[in-house]
């Protein structure tokens, strides 16, 4: 199966492909169906590269003419998703986040970096920090988080 070129879209490498083509993918037994332009939405990132000309012909497909993704494909379908909407997942964040790292969807990646539900605490410390002024420049000056000033009174 041929796809065309992205960078291209008038540009066909194959009778009858469009850009907004249907593409069937098998990602470690999970059936998914989108259009190419889902798929090179974020042109950057590994989805686009393994869909883009010259690169789908070495893609593996199964026995039914479907491209073959070896790798679990349980939370694919949230990375879809968010392509297709850009809203962010709300179940199974760590691991959507790490397929988001594997396909390099810098996009999706940055959000859930910056979204309470992944890194909790982190985060909502690090949002505290950004709207109190000064905040951590006072901590230096007591000696810095965590710290314990220590008095020392002679002839005690």
């Amino acid at each position: 199966m041929s796809l065309p070129d992205s960078r291209s879209p008038g540009k066909q490498s194959s009778p009858g492909l469009q850009s907004c083509s249907v593409v069937q993918l098998n990602v470690g037994g999970h059936v998914f169906t989108t259009s190419l332009s889902t798929l090179r939405k974020h042109p950057d990132s590994q989805l686009a590269f393994m869909f883009s000309s010259g690169q789908q012909s070495k893609l593996p497909t199964d026995a039914k003419g479907r491209y073959f993704i070896d790798r679990d494909g349980t939370h694919f379908g949230a990375i879809l998703q968010f392509l297709r909407t850009q809203r962010l997942p709300t179940e199974s964040v760590l691991e959507v986040y790490q397929e988001a790292l594997h396909y390099d969807v810098r996009t999706l990646v940055k959000q859930l970096q910056d979204s309470a539900q992944l890194f909790g605490e982190t985060v909502g410390r690090q949002q505290f920090i950004s709207r109190v002024p000064n905040y951590l420049e006072n901590l230096e000056d007591r000696g810095g988080p965590g710290s314990c000033a220590v008095r020392t009174v002679e002839g005690v």
